[in-house]
């Protein structure tokens, strides 16, 4: 199943939400979409009339069933081909709170926390959740943390620093 047409503007934001407990990574398999069979960070797109914190928390409930709370950005990938145009990907890494893995049977159909060992004799890991997995389980990962900060407008926004 393609994205939505409203994500096919040349420009889209998504997001990954590397959820990590008891040193075990959450990891779902996809049942639609491109991608289908891979095992990866549940995520999705950035809705316009939400924060990447709210689209994350969001995605990974949704998907997964396991509410979670972010701990702060792990990393950023940037895509660009001709044929899809610009994507940005942010992976937050989050603490889950409450909630057993239970995949949503729609867009996912397995949902589970994996060891590092468990996720590299998986089949079908695309090499940035290979990535994204080796940093969120590695204790001495650095994060971007979130700090909210005043606009001169008053409005507040949060902004992510090293």
């Amino acid at each position: 199943m393609p994205p939505p047409e409203r994500y096919n503007t040349g420009y889209n934001v998504g997001v990954g939400g590397a959820v990590v407990k008891d040193g075990r990574l959450l990891l779902v398999r996809r049942a639609s979409r491109r991608g289908r069979g891979n095992w990866q960070v549940p995520g999705g797109f950035v809705e316009q009339q939400e924060t990447i914190e709210e689209a994350v928390v969001r995605e990974v409930e949704e998907e997964s069933g396991v509410k979670a709370e972010v701990e702060g950005v792990l990393a950023v990938r940037n895509r660009y081909d001709a044929d899809n145009g610009n994507s940005l990907y942010i992976v937050m890494l989050l603490r889950s709170i409450v909630g057993a893995p239970e995949p949503d049977a729609h867009e996912v159909d397995r949902a589970e926390f994996f060891t590092m060992e468990e996720i590299l004799k998986l089949e079908q890991v695309p090499a940035v959740n290979i990535e994204v997995a080796q940093r969120a389980l590695d204790p001495n990962r650095r994060l971007l943390s979130p700090k909210t900060v005043a606009h001169s407008s008053g409005a507040l926004y949060t902004l992510f620093l090293g």
